[in-house]
């Protein structure tokens, strides 16, 4: 009831702020407010190629891209919801007056605010799949109250345009927001495109082998696990770290990469053979120098499929997590590789060669479907120059 109270009192400031800049002419920029970053990094780069456009980046505390690497001359950063306050209300001028405005996450403000008709925006999601539910779909969302049901709702509803790798993620985005389907741009998702830009790729190895270079000559084990609502300040690493260093060749290297939601980890071994990478702003770029991927219920097998490597999902927690958080299924097309439940097993399929090429092609197809090297140019598109004839066009032939 307390957090409630605060929630609502903020957004009132919030709505009142926004409300007072509304009176401000609307110009032709573009807002991204992030909490992760990378699909806005793509996109603000193929923008960044039109120096006149004015580029504002809205950044919560939790994004680590640095987008003053971005490449264009008229371009804003601001902290956004921090001690700020400055940024914070240059942040809220900058949403109530831009034509173009995309977020990349939940974003609670977006029920306070009502953009004019003229503006778009663009739920730039962060994931280029689910296996975890979120949203309506769960199960904990229909225990909150009244007002806290009707708020995550209304900030449903302002995502006009909501670009999509597959039809599957269009569907979970459907039931997940309640929108219906004229919504989705099948254009494939802007931070997969790394994928296909081989050029773009050997600089990030580069860079990710300069950040670490214990990497060089190592087999890369990568463990990236998703969040647990219940572990976002220190989460307890079930994987026993100390075990697979004793038990694994000299020539193995633990990479741990904790999702953005958790602060740290806890119990960590001080190890020559052990790197924490959650600082490390580019995702891709450690799954370029990963052999193995050990994962759970997180979206990153969607991204590491499309290198057609090894993933093993440790999913020592699938009961209670499927109580609490919810997963979708628990087939290939989520989990396209051994399922393990203890570290002993996740040892073993590390230390097995044998790899199910088919099952990953498979998947990589299911959720990268119009995620084709081009999802960012196909973006820009349809959002800035055919919105309604490449959008109508699109769906003829994606419906026919």
């Amino acid at each position: 009831m307390i957090k409630e109270a605060g929630i609502s009192i903020y957004l009132i400031l919030f709505k009142i702020c926004f409300a007072f800049f509304k009176i401000f002419p609307l110009k032709n920029k573009t807002v991204f407010l992030s909490s992760f970053g990378d699909n806005a990094y793509f996109l603000a780069k193929e923008l960044a190629r039109d120096n006149g456009h004015p580029i504002v980046f809205v950044n919560q505390t939790r994004c680590k891209i640095d987008f003053s690497a971005i490449p264009a001359e008229n371009k804003k950063i601001y902290a956004f919801e921090s001690i700020n306050i400055v940024d914070t209300l240059f942040s809220i001028y900058h949403l109530a007056t831009a034509k173009y405005v995309f977020v990349d996450n939940y974003a609670g403000v977006l029920s306070a605010v009502t953009f004019r008709k003229e503006v778009k925006c663009v739920q730039l999601w962060h994931a280029a799949g689910a296996i975890k539910k979120f949203g309506w779909s769960d199960p904990e969302t229909n225990a909150r109250s009244a007002r806290a049901k009707a708020r995550f709702q209304q900030v449903y509803d302002r995502f006009q345009f909501i670009p999509v790798g597959s039809q599957q993620m269009a569907d979970i985005f459907s039931a997940s927001f309640h929108v219906d389907q004229s919504h989705f741009l099948y254009t494939g998702v802007p931070q997969t495109d790394f994928y296909f830009d081989e050029e773009a790729k050997a600089r990030g190895l580069e860079r990710v082998k300069k950040a670490f270079p214990s990497v060089i000559g190592k087999k890369v084990v990568l463990y990236a696990p998703t969040f647990r609502k219940d572990a976002l300040q220190k989460m307890e690493l079930k994987l026993d770290i100390a075990k697979m260093l004793e038990e694994l060749p000299d020539d193995v290297l633990i990479i741990v990469r904790l999702h953005p939601s958790v602060h740290e980890a806890a119990k960590l071994p001080d190890h020559p053979r052990v790197l924490l990478a959650s600082d490390y702003p580019h995702l891709n770029e450690l799954l370029l120098v990963s052999d193995i991927l050990v994962t759970d219920y997180s979206s990153i097998p969607v991204e590491f499929s499309l290198l057609g490597k090894k993933m093993i999902f440790y999913t020592y927690d699938s009961e209670s997590y499927g109580r609490t958080q919810g997963i979708w299924a628990e087939n290939s097309h989520y989990f396209p590789g051994p399922i393990a439940k203890t570290t002993s097993e996740v040892i073993q399929h590390i230390a097995d060669p044998e790899i199910d090429y088919a099952q990953i092609e498979d998947f990589r197809n299911h959720w990268n479907t119009y995620s084709n090297g081009h999802s960012t140019k196909h973006l820009i598109m349809s959002i800035y120059e055919e919105e309604s004839r490449g959008r109508s066009s699109h769906n003829e032939t994606h419906h026919a």
